[in-house]
């Protein structure tokens, strides 16, 4: 199939795709608005004036005008004894001409984490209000240097975003990036410590609230840009689609449905560019005052224009469910669970499959301290290609092939400790263990991490 033929086809696949959806909003926005109204809006001046009370509780520490500015800066000190995600081995590779003896060998660090922190709200009218969320940090490496940070790291949750309440429509225009290099992020790397990509979503979400019911739709579009060459194949850009419905027989429960639409394209052909879509049902109830549940289910599908080098003929077609549950045992302890089965495009094949559980508690045990912990269970299978397991690169040297298909374990937790030192000071304890267990040669991995941090509100 030519180039253009295959764009004409994946147009028309995402145009009847979204018309469908559309038609299905549309459908059941007529059901909605039969049936009388049960809660306040989620739209309308009430929450307005609730978001502006709660915006005005903030404690920022810097007025501009109208605009309210809180900085805080952190330097944080950790020790990493597995900084490059390997093992303390050797093995027999089949290679393009024959076996090759590879050897991995961990390396451990001390690194210096300095940031600063910047949370601004400016209220442009009564209910409309624009804010800036953004946190700039840097990483130096003391035994290896060349592991230090590209550029300046970004934090996730870095966002402009812009509010605008307009009659029974809540809608948010929003552009959200970071910058970062930490490679434990994704289960399916080994033998890599810098695993540098800068990610930006920008797009416009709007709720639409009929009281019986709440419709949301939204558009972004997504880019990924890889600051580490070894990864440029992964650079890539997506149109995301998304919409949900959900019906409120009650006041503490709200059942709908729920869909999503991207469409990725890479910039190398490399990988294989796809269109992903799902569709499924969703139910958010208060069980008690103290405990929450939300439950979601449905099917996924990924299809692949099958002309990238990675060799992976693998479509998908198969089911995502995940489940949350919160709940608040009493002054003490607060904890919630996790767990689901979904689906997501690899990093090194077309997808990678995934199944996990995972548990976070916080514990108000001190006056002045909060204490957290957190565990998780991963178990991964990833689609992979074909090929040798490495790639000669001239005499004497070797690339780790990135598309073979491999089957994932990986388990953990943290401790956290954050003790208030004074209202301008906190102090942060940080313990973390990560273990990985691969079904390939020399992809195993222990890390260990301790560090300790002060932050200073201005």
């Amino acid at each position: 199939m030519s180039c253009q033929a295959r764009l004409r086809s994946r147009a028309v696949f995402i145009g009847r795709t979204g018309l469908a959806f559309l038609l299905l909003i549309l459908s059941a926005i007529s059901i909605a608005r039969a049936q009388d109204a049960v809660r306040p809006s989620l739209a309308g001046e009430e929450a307005a004036e609730a978001r502006r009370q709660s915006i005005d509780k903030i404690p920022y520490n810097l007025e501009l005008g109208p605009m309210k500015l809180r900085f805080s800066a952190t330097v944080g000190f950790e020790y990493n004894d597995n900084v490059n995600l390997s093992e303390d081995a050797s093995a027999l590779l089949p290679g393009v001409n024959g076996p090759i003896l590879v050897t991995t060998e961990q390396q451990s660090d001390f690194i210096i984490h300095p940031q600063i922190n910047l949370n601004a709200i400016w209220p442009i009218t009564q209910v409309n209000t624009f804010r800036l969320d953004l946190g700039l940090g840097y990483a130096f490496y003391l035994d290896h240097s060349n592991y230090n940070t590209n550029s300046l790291l970004i934090s996730p949750g870095s966002q402009l975003a812009f509010d605008i309440f307009v009659g029974d429509f809540r809608i948010n225009i929003h552009d959200r990036f970071s910058l970062q290099q930490d490679p434990v992020a994704e289960i399916t790397l080994s033998n890599v410590a810098d695993y540098g990509r800068f990610e930006n979503v920008i797009g416009v979400s709007a709720l639409w609230d009929l009281n019986a019911a709440v419709v949301t739709m939204g558009y972004d579009h997504y880019n990924y840009i890889a600051t580490n060459s070894l990864f440029e194949y992964l650079d890539r850009s997506a149109e995301i689609l998304n919409g949900s419905i959900g019906f409120t027989p009650n006041a503490t429960m709200t059942v709908g449905l729920e869909a999503v639409l991207v469409d990725a394209s890479y910039d190398q052909n490399v990988l294989n560019d796809s269109v992903t879509y799902s569709a499924g049902l969703f139910l958010e109830t208060q069980l008690s005052s103290y405990v929450r549940l939300r439950v979601a289910g449905g099917y996924q599908n990924i299809n692949f224009d099958n002309t990238g080098i990675v060799n992976d003929p693998n479509d998908l077609s198969d089911y995502y469910a995940n489940i949350l549950l919160s709940h608040r045992v009493n002054s003490v302890l607060t904890h919630s669970i996790s767990a689901g089965h979904e689906t997501q495009l690899g990093v090194n094949s077309n997808y990678v499959t995934l199944n996990y559980v995972r548990w976070t508690a916080n514990w108000n045990i001190l006056y002045h301290t909060l204490l957290s912990t957190e565990f998780f269970y991963e178990d991964a299978e990833d689609s992979g290609g074909a090929g040798p397991l490495i790639t000669p690169l001239g005499p004497g040297g070797f690339l780790f092939n990135p598309f073979a298909a491999e089957h994932i374990e990986r388990f953990g937790g943290a401790l956290t400790l954050a003790y208030q030192l004074t209202p301008h000071v906190t102090l942060g304890l940080r313990y973390q263990y990560t273990q990985k267990d691969s079904d390939l040669p020399l992809r195993d991995y222990v890390q260990n991490r301790v560090s300790i941090d002060g932050t200073y509100s201005f």
